[in-house]
């Protein structure tokens, strides 16, 4: 839900994980302000910024009027890029169902999700709507963390999921329950 912590938690572990390289769709311009770190808008800028390991594209300079196929552009591209080098790198979207149906993922989208960890490239994402993601997304999930949620068909999805539904609902604003879909354990968290 709006506010309850997922985007500060999906950048705070960006800043705390080691890896290679992070890149962030940021169509919105917010987490290049909330990480303090300039954004990428050409193509230029997008080689360049993989020297500083933060790759943070906001797509408006290049895809003006096409947020679709920006993100379709830089997921191709951080794919792409992550085959340039070892280690392991992130690519971050928020509020991923802006991108994908229950029933439609993009091309692109589905080469990180399925086969990112071959080029070492992993997915994290963050929504209020996890009803809205395809399970080609959903069923790659090793992890699964949880703010509150109160909408039904959200409720319904993460505990499909393996999320304990009267928990997740229960959750004050800035608590987190995590689960680990392959060894089935959980731990409860607070951001704020």
């Amino acid at each position: 839900m709006t506010g309850s912590g997922k985007t500060t938690f999906a950048l705070n572990y960006l800043q705390n994980v080691s890896a290679a390289c992070r890149f962030v769709f940021d169509d919105l311009g917010q987490c290049a302000i909330r990480l303090r770190r300039p954004h990428a808008s050409t193509a230029a800028e997008l080689e360049a910024a993989l020297a500083t390991r933060w790759v943070i594209f906001n797509p408006h300079r290049m895809f003006e009027g096409n947020v679709e196929g920006a993100f379709q552009f830089f997921c191709r591209w951080a794919y792409d890029a992550s085959r340039r080098g070892p280690g392991k790198k992130i690519l971050l979207v928020d509020e991923l169902w802006k991108f994908c149906t229950p029933n439609q993922i993009p091309k692109e989208l589905a080469t990180v999700a399925q086969t990112g960890r071959v080029e070492n490239l992993e997915l994290l994402t963050a929504t209020q709507l996890p009803h809205k993601i395809t399970a080609s997304i959903t069923g790659q999930s090793t992890e699964l963390v949880c703010f509150r949620l109160d909408e039904a068909l959200a409720l319904d999805k993460v505990e499909e999921l393996g999320a304990d539904r009267a928990a997740v609902q229960s959750l004050p604003l800035g608590n987190f329950v995590a689960w680990n879909r392959l060894t089935r354990s959980s731990l409860a968290g607070k951001l704020f």
